[in-house]
Order: C-alpha cells, then sequence, then structure tokens
C-alpha cells in the first residue's frame, strides 16, 4: 500500500508538468466558454429589441394613415404606445381656407398698390406744376400745341417796333449801312427787359450767333414756331414746354450787326422753313 502510494505520487510529480498544462487549457476553455454564451446572450437581446421595433413600425404602416408632414391643410400626430399607436388626422379647412383668402388680399393690395404706384410715376412723368399751380403740357400731351393760321399770340413785351418784318421788299439797316430783307421784327427794349413767351409750345433749341445772339426756338404747332433773338440771360432748355406769357429770358446788348438799332428783342415767327410776318398774328 505505501510503495503503491509513493508510486502513485511519483507518477504525479514526474508528469507535473503535463497535469498544469492540462488544467490551464481547462481554464481557457471555460473562460471562452463563459465569454461566448454572455456574446450569444446579448445578441439575442438586441435581436428582440430590433424585432420589438420592427413589430412596432408594422403596426403603424398598418394603419395605412401614416403621415408626418402637413398636406392640403392637414394635420397629422400620433397617439397611444406599442401596439395601440395608431395615426390621428385633423383637417383644419376653415384655416386653410383663411389661409388662402389672405393670400389673395395680399395679392389684390399689392396689384393694386403696383397699379397706384405706375399711375402716379406716370402722372409725374406726364405733367408738371409751376409756382401757380397750373399745368405746363408735356410730352404725352403735344396735341395741346395746336397753334394754326386762324389763331393769335400775344406781345412778347412791350415796345416800338423799329424795324419791320419784309421779306418781299428791303429796309435799311443802319448799323450794316444797307437795305436788306428782314426775316423778323425788331422790338425796341432796354437791356434787362424780360421777353414773355408768345403762345403755348416746347422749346426746340437754345442757339448763339454773331447775328442774333442768344436765341430760343419754339414749336408751337402744326409747323409753325418763334424765334426769340438778342438775349441776354435763358431761362428755359431745349424740350421745355412752356405756357403764354412765361419768361424765356432778358434782352442782351444788340450784336455789332445791330450796334446802331440800339437793345431790341429779335423776334421772327415761322411755317416750316419759311418765314411769316409776325404781325400778322399779334393781337
Amino acid at each position: 500500500m505505501k510503495n503503491s502510494d509513493k508510486t502513485f505520487l511519483q507518477k504525479i510529480k514526474d508528469n507535473a508538468f503535463y497535469l498544469s498544462l492540462g488544467i490551464g487549457l481547462f481554464a481557457i476553455l471555460a473562460v471562452v466558454g463563459v465569454y461566448t454564451a454572455q456574446q450569444n446572450e446579448l445578441k439575442v437581446a438586441e435581436n428582440e429589441m430590433d424585432l420589438n421595433v420592427a413589430s412596432n413600425y408594422s403596426d403603424l404602416e398598418d394603419g395605412d394613415d401614416v403621415n408626418m408632414a402637413e398636406a392640403n391643410g392637414n394635420v397629422t400626430k400620433l397617439e397611444g404606445t406599442g401596439s395601440d399607436k395608431k395615426v390621428v388626422e385633423e383637417t383644419d379647412s376653415e384655416l386653410a381656407n383663411d389661409l388662402a383668402d389672405m393670400k389673395s388680399t395680399e395679392e389684390t393690395v399689392e396689384s393694386e398698390e403696383s397699379i397706384d404706384t405706375s399711375s402716379a410715376t406716370a402722372t409725374q412723368e406726364t405733367e408738371t406744376k409751376p409756382d401757380d399751380g397750373e399745368a405746363i403740357p408735356t410730352a404725352s400731351d403735344t396735341g395741346r400745341l395746336d397753334f394754326n393760321s386762324e389763331k393769335t399770340i400775344a406781345w412778347p413785351m412791350n415796345g416800338e417796333v423799329i424795324l419791320p418784318y419784309s421779306m418781299e421788299t428791303t429796309v435799311y439797316f443802319e448799323t450794316l449801312d444797307q437795305y436788306k430783307c428782314n426775316p423778323g421784327i425788331l422790338i425796341q427794349a432796354g437791356v434787362g427787359t424780360t421777353a414773355q413767351n408768345a403762345y403755348l409750345g416746347q422749346v426746340t433749341s437754345v442757339t448763339s450767333d454773331n447775328t442774333y445772339g442768344n436765341m430760343v426756338t419754339l414749336y408751337i404747332g402744326n409747323d409753325y414756331s418763334i424765334v426769340y433773338g438778342q438775349l441776354d440771360a435763358v431761362y428755359v432748355k431745349k424740350g421745355d414746354f412752356v405756357k403764354m406769357g412765361q419768361a424765356i429770358g432778358t434782352v442782351g446788348n444788340p450784336t455789332d450787326s445791330f450796334e446802331k438799332e440800339g437793345s431790341h428783342l429779335f423776334f421772327q415767327m415761322k411755317c416750316g422753313e419759311e418765314t411769316v410776318d409776325p404781325m400778322m398774328f399779334i393781337e
């Protein structure tokens, strides 16, 4: 017995290395087994959660009313939990109608404001007001420039006619010391005297030359024009509409061609390119 025990212990001692190795491998396998079991349990739990989520989502889809957006005035919401979830649709047709009415009203108001603004702009562009409040004709109503051979014009200023219109016969020009035709009339006036417009018209040119000095030409309708010369200051510009009686400018010193005639207003009238006698139309 005693020898037998010694033999067993001796065998254990002789094989201690292999026994230790076996025990270590067993421990490692046990740890791996426990870890694997835990991982499997986690996967099972995750799968169960995914299945629950899918089941809940499927329950919602089965309602065929899932709609998480607003459309056509309808609003949707979720009520309940789990399998009791359902989609409830609330239709607010009155609110939708009110919104549509408000939008229509805003568009109408914007349209009316646009029309009013356009009308105001057009009015401003086609009509201006002088200081006395009387409207001056503009490009949109040039039909008011209606002078014709049966109408009359006003005197541009008070003064004596020192040289008459004469295109069929000649008249004597003292400064030039010669007889020649005169395409207008010379109205005697002191330097600085205001020349007033003789008829409603539009300024077509403001020029200057050595014979008649500063000149203003106005179109008054039906091919008729009137011309003011021997001016110093000029109060109008090309494109202006000038009513009857409005200041055109002031008389200046005479040019060298009219030095002996003295200061005066050169006043001319045309029909097309032909001059006409202003005295035929002055009241």
